[in-house]
């Protein structure tokens, strides 16, 4: 059963999916309005937004924002999967009159690290035979050493993701898949490298390293920044925490391991026991600042104990700034969460195409489903982790990540 509701004075459409057995949708579409609406206080117009906004990095607003942070109590048992199949949503605000065009335009992939950001974008790239993008041009140098900026007028990014790559074609039209991680994402640092306004975020949404020449022949590296006006729509990834905050420490072994730190790499292995060594670490090195933070005023008492917790943080406040973003630009949003793939692989795909504007032109590459690490921590520690939750996250965030932890 499908129910509609309607306010005339700020042109508010909800669109609600109803099963008829009592049970969850699986897919849920919600256009929103330029506004956001606060049940107890109405209408919050941007200006307010904008105020309240400079303590948003740690995803707890003040005042009249207040009423969206959802409050859930830790669940009496905590199971060590999740069976439930989470939503696709996909917010659709009005199209702005220049999107009418054929002309191609920028659609963010935005991923706290190790969410399923290589998959999604090789599934774009695979079933379309057309390029991607990224910010990190660094990343995909052609094949002169020099990034390839994907418009003429943008010098400074997005960078094609595969320049050399003879098999794809470069699309001319739909909406362009580019990869960015945003801010506060550091897994090794203090919390002034990683607490971020709404108006920082954005601005690490928007940059990225790329190479260019240096006018004599050579390379540099440069930090470029393109215009927000830019981005039209934006597919965000969510990944279970438990499983997203243990792939970081994969990565960060990995990094070790590059570099030749073989003493760390053999302490810090790639099994339960490496993984809570480096976070014990890591917390006595930071333990200090995150005691004098007033980031951690309210949840340090909860967290101190969990492995990596200052990672969980950094995943509440980076989802909480993404949400706000995609709402503050005004764009289209696409909610994807890693586990689709799993539980709902061409449901996933057909969404995922007809966002973008892209068609499908050949089968998908295999989705290998990772690995899942909810046995890494205790129960106490997950209930710990869901109090942090719910103190930090924004009730849209929450409403896209309750499902870890009942």
């Amino acid at each position: 059963m499908m129910t509609t509701s309607t306010n005339q004075s700020d042109h508010v459409f909800d669109l609600k999916i109803s099963t008829g057995d009592g049970s969850s949708p699986k897919y849920s579409y919600m256009p929103l309005s330029p506004v956001a609406r606060s049940p107890k206080h109405g209408v919050l117009s941007r200006a307010n937004l904008s105020l309240m906004i400079l303590l948003f990095g740690v995803g707890v607003l003040l005042g009249g924002m207040s009423n969206h942070l959802r409050l859930p109590k830790a669940p009496e048992s905590v199971p060590k999967t999740h069976d439930s199949v989470p939503k696709i949503n996909r917010f659709h605000p009005s199209l702005r009159k220049d999107d009418a065009d054929d002309s191609l335009k920028v659609a963010f992939l935005m991923s706290f690290p190790n969410s399923g950001t290589s998959y999604t974008s090789r599934l774009v790239r695979t079933v379309t035979g057309h390029n991607t993008a990224s910010n990190y041009g660094l990343e995909t140098p052609g094949e002169d050493g020099k990034s390839a900026p994907v418009f003429d007028f943008s010098p400074e990014g997005p960078f094609w993701s595969q320049p050399t790559d003879a098999r794809i074609t470069r699309p001319t039209k739909g909406y362009l898949l580019t990869k960015t991680h945003c801010g506060g994402r550091c897994d090794k640092c203090s919390t002034d490298k990683y607490i971020e306004t709404h108006q920082t975020f954005l601005q690490r949404c928007l940059e990225g390293e790329y190479t260019t020449g240096d006018g004599s022949g050579g390379l540099q590296v440069l930090r470029g920044h393109y215009d927000k006006s830019m981005v039209r729509k934006a597919v965000h990834l969510i990944r279970d925490p438990f499983d997203n905050i243990v792939s970081r420490f994969h990565l960060a072994h990995n990094r070790l391991k590059k570099r030749g730190h073989n003493k760390s790499v053999e302490k810090y292995s790639k099994s339960r026991e490496g993984f809570r060594a480096f976070c014990s670490d890591l917390a006595e090195t930071y333990r200090s600042d995150e005691e004098e933070s007033r980031f951690y005023a309210d949840v340090l008492d909860d967290a101190k104990e969990v492995p990596c917790h200052a990672d969980f943080f950094r995943y509440v406040q980076w989802h909480n700034l993404a949400f706000a973003t995609t709402w503050d630009l005004g764009i289209p949003a696409m909610i994807l969460h890693y586990e689709n793939y799993t539980t709902n692989f061409m449901e996933t795909k057909h969404l995922l195409l007809e966002f973008l504007d892209q068609e499908d032109n050949n089968p998908p590459p295999e989705f290998i489903m990772g690995k899942t690490y909810r046995d890494y921590f205790t129960e106490d520690e997950v209930h710990a982790v869901n109090r942090m939750f719910s103190k930090l996250a924004l009730e849209t965030t929450w409403n896209h990540t309750k499902h870890y932890f009942y």
